[in-house]
C-alpha cells in the first residue's frame, strides 16, 4: 500500500488535500549601545531549569522590544497570532544588510540572539534555538557560530551551503535566474545563449531540446532536484523558494530530525551531524493538461489536483499555474504553482524523507496530524519589504484553513481529540464530514505549534516523531503534551475563541 497525498482544485477555503570603533558617538548611538548592551547581559545569565516557551519568549521579546525601539523600521512588527520567521542569506536568497548606521547595534542584537539560542537548546527548547541562531544570521551575517550551528561553510570571505560549497569547488556560482553556471558563461546566458555539452545554442533550440519531462531542465541544490519541461528559469527560482522553505522548515520542526543531544552539541561547536544522502525530488509540469496525462495511470483522480506528493516513490509533482489565480507569492516571471498547494506537499516530503519512515504512516490512528501540519505550512506568507527586507510569517489566524476552522467551532462542529486521534487514515478521508476535518486539522495544528505561547510545539514535534516512525498509538498526542483530551479539546475551544 502507498500513501498519496494530493491538493484538490476545489475553491472552497475547505479544499481536501555594544564597543563602537573609532567614531564619534552621537546621543543617539550612545543610547542604542547602552539598551543593547544591557539585552547582551541579560542573555548572558546563566540558563535556568524553566523548560516552557513561554519563560524563553518572554526574554526574547524584552530583546526584540529594546532593539526595535532603538532602530525604528529595519524589524517587521510580530504578527499578533503565528509567528514571524527569518531565513538566513544564501546564494538562494540574497539580502542587504540595511542601513550602516544600524550595523553596530545590530552585531549586538545578534549576539545576544545566539547566546539565548544557546540557552534554549539546552533547555530543549530546541525550535527556539534554531529560529534565534537564524535570527541571528539576519542581523549579522557574519555571525560564525551561527553560521556553523545552521551548516554553512566560509570559503573566500564567502558563506556557502555545503552544496555551495561543492559548486564553487567546481568552478560554478548561482546564478538566481539559471541556477549554477560558469562565471564565465553568465554573459552569454544572460545574451540569450545556452550550453548544451560544449556547444552553444539559441534559447529557443535549448526549449525544444527540453520539450518532454524526460529531457526536462535539472536544476539541483542543497536539498531539492527541481526537473521541468517548462523553462530553466522556472526550475531556478521554484529551487530558490523551496530552498526558503526548507530553511522555514528546519526552524520550527528542528526536534524532528536532531536529537536534543545532537543540537546541544551543535551549540556547543560542533558541526551538523548528519548531512541529506539523496535530494528531494521534484517534477514542474509545463501546464495542467501535461500534468494530468502524466500522472493518471498514477492517480485516476489527477485531474482534480493542484499538486500531489507519491511518498512511495519519493516525487513531488506540480505544474505552472496562471499568476492571476495562484495567489501573490508565486514565482512571477514564470507563473508557479498555488503557493498554498506547493507548500503543503513539499512539507508532506519533507516529513516523509528527511529520515527513515514507517510504511503505512497514520494508516490505523493519528492521520490527522500528518494532514494537519501540512495545511498549517498553507499559512506561510513571504514578505518583502523596501525597509524591514525578506521575512515570512505563519500561522496567522485570517489566513490558509484558519478561519474556516473558527467558523466550524461557531457552526457546532468539533471532533473531540479522542475520537479524532483514533482516526486512521481511510477513516479520515471517508469521513462524510472531511473538509470540516482538515480545516479542524488546521486549526488543531495552528494550536498546538502556537497556543499558550508555544508551551506545546516541542510535545507536537515529539508526536509527529512517533507518528512518522510507526510507534505512535491512540494515547501519543496526549502522553506527548502531559494533558488529557478533554483538557485539550477546552484550550483548543477557548484559544481559537479568543483569535482576533
Amino acid at each position: 500500500m502507498r500513501v498519496v497525498h494530493w491538493r484538490y482544485s476545489w475553491s472552497s477555503p475547505e479544499t481536501i488535500d555594544c564597543k563602537p570603533r573609532s567614531v564619534t558617538p552621537t546621543h543617539r548611538n550612545l543610547r542604542i549601545c547602552a539598551v543593547l548592551s544591557a539585552v547582551v547581559v541579560l542573555s548572558a545569565q546563566p540558563a535556568r531549569a524553566e523548560t516552557r516557551a513561554s519563560g524563553w519568549l518572554a526574554d526574547y521579546d524584552r530583546l526584540f522590544g529594546q532593539f526595535s525601539k532603538s532602530v525604528p523600521g529595519w524589524r517587521p512588527e510580530a504578527p499578533a497570532t503565528g509567528s514571524l520567521l527569518f531565513v538566513a542569506s544564501d546564494q538562494y536568497t540574497v539580502m542587504g544588510l540595511g542601513p550602516n548606521q544600524h550595523r553596530e547595534p545590530r552585531v549586538l542584537y545578534a549576539k545576544a540572539l545566539f547566546d539565548l539560542a544557546k540557552q534554549a537548546a539546552e533547555a530543549g527548547q530546541l525550535s527556539l534555538a534554531f529560529q534565534w541562531a537564524t535570527e541571528a544570521v539576519r542581523e549579522n551575517p557574519d555571525h560564525a557560530d551561527a553560521r556553523r550551528v545552521l551548516g554553512y561553510e566560509k570559503r573566500d570571505d564567502k558563506w556557502l551551503t555545503p552544496y555551495g560549497a561543492r559548486m564553487a569547488e567546481a568552478g560554478k556560482e548561482w546564478h538566481p535566474t539559471f541556477g549554477w553556471l560558469a562565471a564565465a558563461d553568465v554573459p552569454r546566458y544572460e545574451a540569450g545563449e545556452r550550453l548544451i555539452g560544449k556547444r552553444w545554442v539559441s534559447a529557443d533550440e535549448d526549449a525544444a531540446r527540453h520539450r518532454e519531462m524526460k529531457n526536462g531542465w535539472q536544476v539541483h541544490t542543497d536539498h531539492f532536484l527541481v526537473t521541468t519541461n517548462h523553462s530553466l528559469e522556472a526550475a531556478a527560482e521554484l529551487a530558490a523558494r523551496l530552498e526558503r522553505l526548507h530553511q522555514v522548515w528546519r526552524q520550527l520542526f528542528a526536534g524532528f530530525y536532531l536529537t536534543e543531544n545532537e543540537v546541544r552539541r551543535l551549540f556547543a561547536g560542533e558541526r551538523q551531524p548528519r548531512k541529506q544522502v539523496r535530494p528531494f525530488r521534484v517534477y514542474y509540469h509545463k501546464d495542467r493538461s501535461q500534468y494530468v496525462d502524466a500522472l493518471r495511470r498514477r492517480q485516476p483522480r489527477i485531474a482534480e489536483t493542484l499538486g500531489i506528493y507519491f511518498d512511495d516513490v519519493g516525487e513531488a509533482h506540480f505544474f505552472a499555474a496562471d499568476v492571476a489565480t495562484a495567489g501573490p507569492a508565486v514565482v512571477e516571471s514564470t507563473g508557479g504553482p498555488p503557493v498554498a498547494t506547493l507548500y503543503h506537499e513539499a512539507v508532506h516530503q519533507l516529513f516523509q524523507e528527511t529520515k527513515p519512515a514507517a510504511k503505512r504512516i497514520g494508516e490505523l490512528a493519528n492521520f490527522w496530524v500528518i494532514e494537519g501540519v501540512a495545511t498549517y505550512f498553507e499559512t506561510l506568507r513571504e514578505h518583502d519589504d523596501p525597509v524591514a527586507g525578506l521575512y515570512f510569517t505563519v500561522g496567522e489566524s485570517d489566513a490558509g484553513r484558519l478561519p474556516a476552522a473558527r467558523e466550524r467551532l461557531k457552526d457546532g462542529f468539533y471532533i473531540p481529540l479522542a475520537e479524532l486521534t483514533r482516526l486512521g487514515k481511510s477513516d479520515l478521508q471517508r469521513h462524510a464530514e472531511i473538509a470540516k476535518l482538515y480545516s479542524q486539522s488546521a486549526g488543531l495544528s495552528a494550536f498546538l505549534m502556537d497556543g499558550e505561547h508555544g508551551r506545546y510545539r516541542e510535545a507536537l514535534v515529539r508526536y509527529l516523531g512517533a507518528v512518522y516512525t510507526g510507534r505512535d498509538d491512540e494515547r501519543s498526542l496526549s502522553d506527548a503534551v502531559g494533558e488529557s483530551f478533554s483538557e485539550l479539546d477546552d484550550q483548543y475551544r477557548r484559544h481559537t475563541e479568543s483569535l482576533p
